[in-house]
């Protein structure tokens, strides 16, 4: 079977971004969709929901953008260290820009499931139908996305990152929930 060339063919941007794009928007949609299912499933408000999800969005742009800027490095010295550096291409890595990527990708991922809690006149479990909504659709989009750029199959990497996702959106949720049971708060 002869691959076409997708719409991103011949862009080396987003082609060697595509890792960082990937893993920066879903990790921040799934991670911070999880916490707010949790914070939905103990029975907390609109406000310490948007809070928490700003500060873990805050947090997690922080940490993604190093942890992508070391490991890049890292993986640019390993390889010099083994190979002839004449041999590698200039752009073949950069720390800089994988981070800058990772940190736009992980903040438009995780700002998508607190979008519906800053609406205050929306009770929190209605907030919490349309931010799932909103992050599969999200979700459903970035695996297609990759699809394209990788020259897959879109449904099947669509659906492959929904429901991966959704796996640990569930699991975040009943974690809240019992940690609420726990600890005698209401949902």
């Amino acid at each position: 079977m002869q691959l076409r060339p997708s719409l991103w063919h011949g862009n080396e941007t987003v082609a060697s971004s595509i890792r960082e794009i990937v893993f920066g928007a879903e990790d921040g949609a799934v991670q911070n969709m999880a916490l707010i299912a949790g914070m939905v499933g103990a029975g907390l408000s609109n406000r310490v929901i948007v809070i928490a999800g700003l500060i873990n969005a805050i947090a997690g742009v922080l940490s993604m953008s190093m942890g992508a800027y070391l490991s890049s490095k890292a993986e640019r010295d390993a390889l010099l260290a083994n190979v002839d550096p004449a041999t590698v291409t200039p752009r073949a890595f950069s720390p800089g820009r994988d981070a800058t990527v990772m940190a736009i990708a992980y903040a438009a991922g995780a700002m998508v499931p607190i979008l519906p809690f800053l609406l205050g006149f929306i009770e929190p479990h209605l907030a919490m139908q349309i931010a799932i909504v909103a992050t599969g659709i999200t979700l459903f989009a970035l695996g297609a996305g990759k699809a394209i750029v990788s020259h897959q199959n879109i449904v099947r990497s669509g659906l492959e990152m929904l429901l991966l996702a959704a796996a640990a959106g569930f699991a975040g949720y009943i974690i809240g929930v019992a940690i609420g049971a726990v600890f005698g708060i209401a949902g």
